[in-house]
């Protein structure tokens, strides 16, 4: 180890010259910052107290005269040979140590449900989770921190470097939202309409059971909103995003139901709730895994993917950065899996968060064509548990059992599209694959999905709106529509590559006759659920249900029936030439 401390001047170079220039008092006791070692900064510290040191645990008033003598200056020269030397040491630890040194026990599975998914090695992962203060950062078995996180030296001054980092400037630059003002909680405060106008559009949000997400806890995000009008100030500001989130859903919302107008001025600065929702994302600093930033990007990712009708235009990059910002924060693991004592109320909302942002992975893919981001072999994330809000909180200890899929709740359709896009999936990997088109793949994937479709609970499954039950709720005909959408796309997705492949084989008839009538039994469900959102149709008041997701399956399938109709025309020339 001794050996290493030549390397740690690369990293802390100026830190003299920075408190000579400032003389301010020292943050660390004397002892910490002599041997560069993590200090809680307590009188005395941890880290003196372990070491049996606490009686020479001090803290300088001020800098004293030796620490003003800035240290000599290491040339880049100096410094880029000592972290090649560096680099090569820890690649030689890397292929010299076993993994088993790296790995972490998971805890008993039998504190969480059991669900059909893939089981993973925890040797092979070799991941955990590793929290500083309130970052939580997940680290793989190929990541440099996972080798270096024994070598306490180098780990604790880069910590220190974290911990003496200069204050955000007032302007900056983010990746998704351009350059950026950050805004102070009195700026908040004061774009924030009355309190009681605040209250109407969150319990607007919370009523609206097919506008709500599954990731944001009802009655958790209650206390905080109390708390947070008690005592602003210490407020996350990601999660103050959520907030402006929920106001615009809200807005637009009563938009949709008439309930107010674009041009009402009290509306156009609800509306503006996006804008506010943005700079408390980067005011927050999501990009450094804080507390809420994959919720609130998420939620922000939701807004905008409902407010253009072209998903292309700016939802997928923020579903790009949540993802893997997600993955960077350890959502795709499981918690079992991982090293963090994560408690049941926070492993069962990282699932929920990270089955969204699986379910729209497959979405956007399949809406533009391209791969999808998420490899369902690096995650073992088991599904949510179908559960109700109130039935668990931040107290529960051990989750209760899921309830009966008799009785339908919101979770109930969440789960079920979840393994919808999960035998989605594969389809979108086999129909844009460059290999050749295989008929016994497309056979073997076309079976998974029927047994799929045949698993949904009877609450779920589409029906004509003239056979809809009275007592049905309006979000539940669209949930069995929706889901009935992601089947025949599938369907259609699967057998379209056949539509012009070897028009002549008699062997691929079938998956073009599947493909048409998919096609066509898609379209119908479109017209008869058009017809109702008419005025005085049984879905008028929730025709604003109907996304840009529905369209563009709309779209697809009269694509499908247009080249069938086409394809039919040039055979028919082709025979009258003959």
């Amino acid at each position: 180890m001794a050996g290493l401390s030549n390397f740690t001047s690369v990293f802390s170079a100026n830190t003299d010259t920075r408190v000579a220039k400032r003389n301010r008092r020292p943050l660390s006791c004397s002892t910490c910052r002599a041997k560069k070692l993590k200090c809680d900064r307590q009188q005395p510290c941890a880290s003196c107290v372990k070491k049996g040191e606490a009686s020479i645990c001090d803290y300088s008033s001020v800098a004293s005269k030796k620490d003003q003598r800035p240290r000599p200056a290491v040339s880049q020269d100096a410094a880029a040979g000592r972290l090649q030397r560096l680099e090569d040491m820890v690649n030689g630890l890397m292929h010299a140590a076993p993994m088993s040194t790296f790995v972490v026990t998971p805890p008993d599975s039998s504190s969480s449900p059991q669900v059909n998914t893939p089981e993973y090695s925890s040797v092979s992962a070799g991941g955990h989770l590793s929290q500083q203060g309130s970052q939580v950062n997940y680290i793989g078995g190929t990541h440099w921190a996972s080798i270096l996180e024994s070598i306490h030296d180098i780990r604790s001054v880069m910590d220190s470097d974290l911990n003496d980092a200069p204050s955000e400037p007032a302007l900056k630059s983010d990746p998704l939202f351009g350059q950026e003002k950050l805004v102070t909680i009195e700026q908040i405060l004061a774009t924030l309409p009355e309190r009681h106008i605040v209250d109407s559009l969150v319990a607007t949000y919370f009523k609206e059971t097919f506008l709500s997400l599954m990731f944001v806890h009802s009655a958790k995000f209650q206390r905080e909103y109390e708390a947070f009008w008690k005592d602003p100030s210490s407020t996350s500001f990601c999660w103050l995003s959520i907030l402006f989130s929920i106001m615009f859903m809200a807005a637009k919302l009563a938009v949709a139901r008439g309930l107010a107008s674009v041009s009402d001025p009290c509306n156009t600065k609800r509306a503006g709730a996006l804008r506010m929702a943005a700079k408390c994302l980067v005011t927050g600093q999501y990009l450094k895994a804080q507390p809420y930033s994959i919720e609130a990007l998420l939620f922000h990712f939701h807004c905008i993917y409902a407010l253009h009708a072209d998903p292309e235009i700016q939802p997928w990059p923020i579903l790009t950065m949540a993802t893997r910002l997600a993955q960077k924060m350890g959502y795709h693991r499981d918690p079992r899996h991982l090293s963090a004592k994560l408690t049941p109320f926070e492993s069962e909302m990282r699932r929920r968060a990270w089955h969204y942002i699986e379910v729209f992975d497959i979405t956007m893919s399949a809406q533009q064509g391209i791969p999808a981001m998420i490899n369902e072999d690096e995650c073992d994330c088991q599904f949510p548990v179908n559960l109700l809000d109130e039935d668990f909180d931040e107290n529960t200890t051990v989750m209760p059992p899921p309830r009966s899929h008799a009785t339908h709740i919101p979770m109930l359709f969440f789960t079920c599209k979840v393994v919808a896009v999960r035998h989605l999936r594969p389809i979108i990997r086999h129909a844009l694959s460059s290999r050749r088109y295989d008929l016994e793949e497309t056979n073997r994937l076309h079976e998974a999905l029927e047994i799929s479709h045949q698993s949904i609970p009877p609450s779920l499954r589409i029906r004509p709106i003239a056979e809809t039950s009275f007592v049905d709720q309006d979000y539940l005909i669209m949930q069995r529509f929706m889901l009935e959408l992601q089947y025949l796309k599938g369907l259609c997705i699967l057998h379209r590559p056949f539509m012009a492949y070897k028009k002549d084989d008699p062997a691929f008839d079938t998956s073009r006759e599947i493909c048409v009538n998919s096609a066509l039994r898609q379209l119908d469900l479109q017209n008869d659920y058009y017809e109702s959102l008419q005025p005085e149709g049984r879905l008028y008041t929730s025709r604003w249900m109907f996304t840009n997701v529905t369209l563009h399956e709309q779209f697809s399938a009269a694509m499908i029936v247009c080249l069938d109709l086409s394809e039919s025309k040039s055979q028919r020339y082709v025979e009258s030439q003959s």
